[in-house]
């Protein structure tokens, strides 16, 4: 039992039972960690009362020590149990796993939780067209561009047609529509049109003739008055072509009635102007009724005086 002197320091048994009770309840402990045992008195939880031996209160011989029921369920204490979870206690439960749609942005990003972290910046690589994106700045997202004529690059929806600053002229192709330098109208009919009428073509086309292409139309026909003198023309049969032939009519000087050539018969020998179509005859009807009497005299003058 404590002295008088002691117990003037002291609180009384009972007060520190009732106190120790109250200590373990805010605590949490039961019956089996508070000191104070269903069956046991009252005196067995005072094992931390000081006595004389030692005034400190921590008699560690005893064999019983407070920290297994002061500890209990205080946060700090490595272990995880009473009523500490992530939330209250992550120094003895760890931290929470974040989850997305809780408000917290903890261990998450804008692309695993955009409620969380909110929308991320555009980026080119994100598979979003958007913000300052395009075609040109980034293909990856927004897909090539469209061929735009004078750009530089001929794109799959430009040829040499449409395009040919970018993609080159085209080559010349028979049958499109185009006569170009290397085609003619001999070469390629379809863009260059029908060639215009050639003599030496071999064909007698347009104005030509046989007079004007003899090499495409041929020869032409004899014809007394086409300025050539062949077939069976001569100077009797057409002297248009052939000329006159040379008056080898015989003169009469002795004769002083016989003064012109029209006096000779029709037809008579070498005397070309009395045969059919001369001028003495020029209807061929062997009468000298329409005969050129004027040229007749003035021939017979100057061929027989």
């Amino acid at each position: 039992m404590p002295s008088s002197a002691q117990s003037a320091f002291y609180p009384a048994p009972q007060l520190l039972i009732a106190l120790l009770g109250l200590l373990g309840a805010c605590a949490g402990d039961d019956a089996g960690t508070s000191g104070l045992s269903a069956g046991g008195s009252a005196t067995q939880g005072v094992s931390s009362a000081p006595t004389s031996a030692d005034p400190t209160g921590d008699d560690s011989s005893s064999g019983t020590s407070g920290s297994g029921s002061d500890s209990a369920g205080l946060c700090g204490n490595g272990v995880c149990d009473g009523e500490e979870f992530c939330v209250n206690c992550p120094a003895d439960c760890g931290p929470c796993a974040p989850i997305c749609g809780d408000g917290v942005c903890m261990a998450e990003d804008c692309v695993s939780c955009v409620a969380d972290c909110g929308a991320c910046d555009p980026f080119c690589g994100d598979q979003l067209c958007n913000g300052n994106e395009n075609c040109f700045n980034c293909a990856n997202d927004c897909g090539p561009c469209m061929g735009v004529c004078g750009d530089g690059v001929c794109n799959d929806a430009e040829t040499c047609a449409d395009c040919d600053a970018d993609c080159g002229a085209c080559e010349a192709t028979c049958g499109d529509n185009v006569c170009d330098d290397l085609e003619t109208c001999v070469s390629c009919k379809p863009d260059c049109g029908e060639c215009p009428p050639i003599c030496g073509d071999a064909k007698c086309s347009g104005g030509e003739t046989c007079q004007s292409c003899e090499g495409d139309c041929g020869k032409c026909a004899p014809s007394c008055g086409d300025s050539v003198c062949n077939g069976g023309e001569d100077c009797k049969t057409c002297s248009q072509d052939c000329g006159a032939c040379p008056n080898t009519c015989p003169c009469k000087p002795n004769d002083p009635n016989f003064t012109n050539f029209c006096h000779w018969p029709p037809k008579t020998t070498n005397c070309p102007m009395t045969f059919p179509g001369g001028y003495c005859d020029p209807n061929g009807d062997a009468s000298y009724s329409d005969a050129d009497w004027v040229k007749g005299f003035n021939d017979h003058k100057g061929a027989c005086g």
